[in-house]
């Protein structure tokens, strides 16, 4: 079994390409600044910039057919809709949605005509809510809205596409977020926390192995109470 995780080298992505690769599968980590154990057992490691779609997607033919891909890198600004300049939008969308969806339709369309495959994508709250950093809940939207989009175009040819929608996860990108701001995120919560990477991964994983087939083009929220719908 051969998976494909993007931003897999840290917090969530790391998480799922420990779980996947003791699941047995050979996993392939893409990502800007590399594994910090490039011989971790069962990953392979491939050094991208994920905003180079291109790139991305010659890696992805060199890599070949695959049954898993995470779709988990993705960056967030700390910053408000007028703070944005035109290069700062296109950068976000391109990280968090254009290489993200351009990569998922070439796999789909190998996993099509291989019998059939599994696409998770990392989605948040933010694309449900309206946040704060307008453009980075764009992004997530559009990712979350394209796994439907293949669910719906794939489906029939076998292929499982999924989201999971996560509040705030305790990472490295929550230090750019405000005490203050952090307190009041956690007060809406039923249990009064964030979740952990190891969380969002478990789901994540579960959606990409052993969720039932007739779950597809779904969002998984996971944010504790804090956005009921």
């Amino acid at each position: 079994m051969k998976a494909i995780v993007t931003g897999g080298n840290r917090g969530i992505g790391l998480e799922i390409t420990r779980r996947l690769a003791a699941g047995g599968f050979q996993v392939h980590v893409l990502s800007r600044s590399g594994m910090a154990d490039p011989a971790e057992a069962g990953v392979t490691d491939w050094t991208v910039d994920l905003a180079d779609d291109e790139r991305v997607l010659g890696i992805a033919r060199e890599i070949g057919p695959v049954d898993v891909l995470i779709n988990n890198a993705g960056m967030m600004n700390t910053k408000t809709a007028v703070d944005y300049d035109i290069p700062e939008i296109l950068q976000i969308l391109q990280v968090n949605l254009i290489s993200a969806v351009r990569l998922s339709v070439h796999v789909a369309e190998t996993m099509a005509a291989n019998g059939g495959g599994r696409i998770v994508s990392v989605g948040s709250i933010a694309g449900q809510i309206g946040h704060p950093d307008i453009w980075y809940g764009i992004s997530k939207a559009g990712l979350m809205n394209a796994m439907r989009s293949l669910a719906r175009s794939h489906g029939v040819r076998g292929v499982i596409a999924n989201a999971v929608a996560p509040g705030p996860v305790e990472t490295d990108m929550m230090a750019a977020i405000p005490v203050a701001r952090k307190d009041r995120l956690k007060a809406a919560t039923i249990a009064g926390r964030f979740a952990t990477a190891g969380e969002v991964a478990d789901t994540v994983c579960w959606l990409a192995t052993q969720a039932p087939a007739y779950i597809n083009g779904e969002v998984i929220d996971m944010n504790n109470g804090s956005n009921y719908r």
